[in-house]
């Protein structure tokens, strides 16, 4: 392992992590049930292994070990903070599951307690203690950066800026046009030359990194080749900064060919989706048999009562990879409301829109006339999560208004998302908010986590509690 790299920096908190579960765990043990702490066995010993298993997935939705060794103090506690939340809920169902009476509401207590103060003190130190030991010189390594334009000197700035990844920039190279060892006898032979000036020892360089650049004044193949016969590690950075957000690529392999992907999408991985749609099936089977079981008859009947049509409305609209299907909702607009207005364009609900019926408000206010999208879930054609569908033919104009529209459509539409909760849900007639809501929808496919599906199905419900000013 790189001493000096992320990955131990990565490492030491997973176990700084566990070793405090572990303290935790049987600490609480012994002040809440101190005769059984002389008692425990494997039983015990599996439920130690099962908080520690949760702890690690659940660290891993939340980003909390994620390769931001800069990240800021704060934004790191709040991801711990929302860990421990989860461990004391595991340590909640797992006592409910198998109705253990030798583990308390003091377990509990103390547990929760212990967690909350030890890890994120712990988080703090080793951070203090990272920072004193790259200050010292400890744990550092020696780079030389090769680079023609702006992205060498961007780089150059990051890993100076950023010194928890345990470089130190012994020197920027620009503009090299050729790299070779020098015509004159030199005392040392691997002394090299870059662009005609001697680069000095190469044994002292730990890393090198070559940044591409377009119409570079240097050849990086040849500048691999030639150091490759030395004890020096060789990292090349791609031009490929401007084709995707910074820090969205991902690597793969397809036998011995390099594969870049210029947007992450963790749903691209067979495990995720499998996870994600065993819980759409699980929550919209539930929903289906235990609230729209009695819900549908009674809004089913209201609907009838307010106007003549059909209860359920049927509209074409686009999902994954722009497949359309037949999105199913409760009719809240009157049967000869017309979708599109005087010029043709698509017409999306409006504050006061004549279109609706009285019913028709309640139901778009409270966004129950979105539950019938609970069946299009079961049937493969929707998640309970994801950027919502649009109607065909606002697809079709947004296409060439909103730069990146259809990147939303690389995932399954959910019957809510991230852009909904975050307000940005209802007309966006106006092409600013448009964008807006894409922007959304697209960072929810990048960074999509278990975690953030619960977190925005919980904020949903939150403000069908409290309601919405954009639902109309």
């Amino acid at each position: 392992m790189d001493l000096s790299s992320r990955y131990f920096f990565h490492f030491t908190h997973v176990v700084s992590d566990f070793f405090f579960i572990i303290l935790s765990f049987f600490v609480a043990v012994r002040l809440s049930n101190y005769e059984y702490f002389y008692q425990l066995g494997l039983y015990d010993l599996g439920f130690l292994l099962f908080l520690l298993c949760g702890w690690y997935f659940t660290a891993r939705s939340s980003r909390l070990y994620e390769d931001k060794i800069q990240e800021n103090q704060m934004r790191e506690l709040f991801k711990t903070a929302n860990t421990i939340l989860w461990q004391i809920m595991l340590v909640v169902l797992f006592i409910f599951a198998v109705k253990e009476n030798d583990y308390s509401r003091t377990f509990v207590v103390i547990y929760g307690v212990l967690l909350g103060f030890l890890i994120p003190l712990s988080k703090i130190l080793l951070k203090k203690i990272y920072l004193l030991v790259f200050r010292h010189g400890y744990l550092r390594r020696r780079a030389l950066v090769i680079g023609g334009g702006e992205n060498g000197q961007l780089f150059c700035k990051y890993i100076r800026e950023n010194k928890f990844y345990g470089y130190e920039l012994v020197r920027y190279v620009q503009g090299v046009l050729s790299l070779s060892r020098p015509a004159s006898n030199e005392k040392d032979g691997r002394v090299l030359m870059l662009g005609g000036q001697p680069l000095g020892n190469i044994d002292d360089i730990d890393e090198v990194f070559i940044t591409e650049e377009p119409d570079a004044p240097y050849n990086a193949k040849e500048i691999a080749s030639v150091l490759s016969a030395h004890a020096v590690r060789l990292r090349i950075i791609p031009n490929v900064f401007q084709m995707s957000s910074p820090g969205m690529y991902s690597f793969s392999m397809i036998g011995g060919f390099p594969l870049l992907s210029v947007r992450n999408e963790p749903l691209e991985d067979i495990y995720n989706r499998a996870a994600k749609r065993g819980f759409d099936l699980i929550f919209s089977g539930f929903v289906l048999i235990f609230v729209c079981s009695w819900l549908f008859p009674i809004i089913a009947i209201a609907i009838k009562l307010n106007s003549r049509g059909p209860v359920f409305y049927k509209q074409e609209r686009w999902g994954k990879r722009n497949r359309p299907f037949l999105c199913y909702k409760f009719r809240s607009m009157y049967v000869k409301a017309p979708d599109t207005n005087n010029q043709g364009k698509f017409q999306q609900a409006q504050k006061d829109d004549p279109r609706i019926t009285k019913v028709g408000r309640i139901l778009r206010k409270t966004s129950l006339d979105e539950f019938p999208q609970f069946l299009n879930v079961l049937r493969g054609e929707m998640s309970v999560v994801g950027p919502r569908p649009h109607a065909s033919l606002m697809n079709l104009e947004s296409t060439y208004l909103v730069k990146n529209y259809l990147v939303r459509h690389q995932a399954k539409p959910g019957i809510t998302g991230w852009a909904q909760v975050n307000g940005l849900r209802g007309e966006s007639a106006n092409p600013n908010l448009l964008k807006a809501r894409i922007e959304h929808d697209i960072w929810y496919i990048e960074h999509w986590a278990f975690l953030l599906d619960l977190k925005i199905i919980f904020l949903t419900f939150w403000r069908m509690i409290i309601g919405d000013k954009q639902a109309y």
